[in-house]
């Protein structure tokens, strides 16, 4: 019954909002940081992500969308991030450069509340020069919006819990049009939730849920859950509220590397004709357990004794 109740928390907030303009991601409980900016990886002392999106191969000027960032946790309670993102849609190209600050407010020895902010540069252009209007347009006369764009989030983790709400994004949710930079229209809303079920070290199940919400566009949810076989493999699979599925494979190795990959077809959705969507992510990170998902305990020698070691 504990473990109900979160995912009723997820739902609530899910239906009393609205769903999209902004980047999706399937990946997205690997690289929560991307839309949360108050989620940073308790169990890591640092991180760096490389992750690239591929929407709908089948069709011309689809979403594309290329992501960098990283984390480094100052003490247990602070932590600092850079985030970069371009976007490219149909003409219209987005470009994100931000930092993060992360607050960590320990509730108990393994769970910390975060809340973390992210301000940034965000420039908007959108390419016209192959469209002709028979009547002036002044909207796209103006073809450019730049600016600083802030973010907020939350999150709760703990070893084997997480879950976050979000809103990465409070301007420039228009499109293109310096004079609603700064208004807050059309604002994008996230939540997660997640919780790792282990059977032992070797075989642990990792379920999650994403809601993506905005006004005016339809909600969209992702329902995910994948393996973790022998602190190795990663295998798994989606469905997205749209009727699309994701499959998913990829290895956590032993240094600190993972690499997936993520395939996605529309063809049981509405949308078609826009099959074959692609995620490659690239992570390096340095944990304060060797084992990330794993139970174990660290010991050193000092002085002919054993002690425990300190995680920071």
């Amino acid at each position: 019954m504990k473990h109900i109740l979160p995912f009723l928390v997820l739902l609530t907030i899910a239906f009393n909002s609205n769903a999209q303009l902004r980047s999706l991601y399937n990946q997205y409980m690997l690289n929560q940081a991307v839309f949360n900016p108050g989620y940073m990886d308790i169990s890591t002392r640092y991180s760096a992500t490389l992750h690239f999106r591929k929407q709908w191969m089948t069709v011309p000027e689809t979403p594309m969308t290329f992501t960098a960032n990283g984390h480094y946790h100052i003490t247990k309670n602070h932590g600092v991030g850079a985030i970069a993102i371009s976007d490219f849609t149909a003409g219209v190209n987005s470009l994100e450069i931000g930092a993060l600050y992360n607050y960590h407010v320990w509730l108990g020895e393994k769970t910390a509340l975060g809340l973390g902010v992210k301000v940034g540069y965000q420039q908007r252009s959108l390419q016209t020069d192959y469209i002709y209007f028979s009547e002036k347009e002044p909207t796209l006369d103006n073809r450019v919006s730049r600016g600083v764009n802030l973010g907020v989030g939350l999150s709760i983790q703990s070893q084997n819990f997480d879950f976050g709400i979000s809103m990465p994004s409070i301007f420039d949710n228009a499109l293109a049009n310096p004079s609603t930079i700064y208004t807050t229209t059309y604002n994008h809303f996230y939540s997660h939730i997640g919780y790792k079920i282990r059977f032992n070290d070797n075989i642990i199940l990792y379920p999650s849920a994403m809601a993506r919400m905005v006004k005016g566009s339809n909600l969209n949810m992702s329902f995910d859950g994948h393996f973790l076989f022998g602190q190795l493999v990663w295998v798994g699979g989606g469905y997205q509220s749209d009727n699309s599925v994701t499959g998913s494979l990829g290895l956590f190795l032993e240094k600190g590397l993972r690499i997936v990959y993520t395939y996605q077809t529309s063809t049981f959705s509405p949308h078609k004709g826009l099959e074959h969507t692609h995620e490659i992510t690239l992570n390096f990170a340095r944990t304060i357990d060797d084992l990330p998902f794993a139970k174990r305990k660290f010991i050193t020698r000092k002085g002919g004794q054993f002690r425990k070691k300190q995680k920071w």
